[in-house]
């Protein structure tokens, strides 16, 4: 959509120009309050641009959709093009994560995260959420850890176990709530 290839090319011009998440925030924040006059122009799970220093992504995240803990390793700008995106943020404890705080974004809200944060997110609505997320680095080629939803145990990424427990726990958060995990 041309929106999002506008964005993709000021964020490239952006990182150019030694830019960051600060900037790359604010760059979205705008092309969002623009694109909100045309809310059909969003797409489904598309890369819009890779590279090694960026990645651009639009994502549907389905009814209740929900992800595992996670991390990335770089900086990250998520922003809400319809619908609304929960995240739940955990540091480091003795005796394993923390949850630390909540954030909610709604339609035309951008969150920038640094490199270090570790959070899970969730579509805490029963309509598919158009999401926007930009990555100071290529998050695709990236080292990363994921937590066990089950055990809590901390493991290298892997994407196929990650997308089967986004899954689960989707399929989980639509069912009734004594049947739904704990967010």
């Amino acid at each position: 959509m041309p929106w999002l290839n506008d964005l993709a090319l000021r964020c490239r011009q952006c990182i150019d120009a030694g830019g960051g998440a600060a900037e790359i925030r604010d760059l979205a924040a705008k092309a969002l309050s623009e694109q909100k006059a045309v809310p059909a122009q969003t797409d489904i799970d598309r890369i819009v641009y890779r590279a090694d220093d960026l990645l651009v992504v639009s994502l549907a995240q389905p009814p209740f959709g929900n992800t595992p803990i996670h991390n990335h390793g770089i900086w990250c700008v998520i922003g809400v093009a319809v619908g609304r995106e929960d995240n739940a943020f955990y540091e480091r404890g003795p005796s394993g994560l923390v949850e630390t705080h909540r954030v909610r974004l709604g339609a035309g809200e951008c969150i920038a995260l640094e490199p270090d944060v570790i959070h899970k997110i969730r579509n805490p609505d029963a309509v598919q959420s158009q999401v926007l997320h930009i990555y100071g680095g290529d998050l695709l080629g990236a080292s990363r850890t994921m937590w066990n939803p089950h055990t809590g145990e901390e493991r290298p990424l892997d994407q196929a176990q990650f997308e089967a427990w986004c899954e689960e726990l989707t399929d989980l958060a639509s069912k009734p709530i004594e049947a739904a995990p704990a967010w």
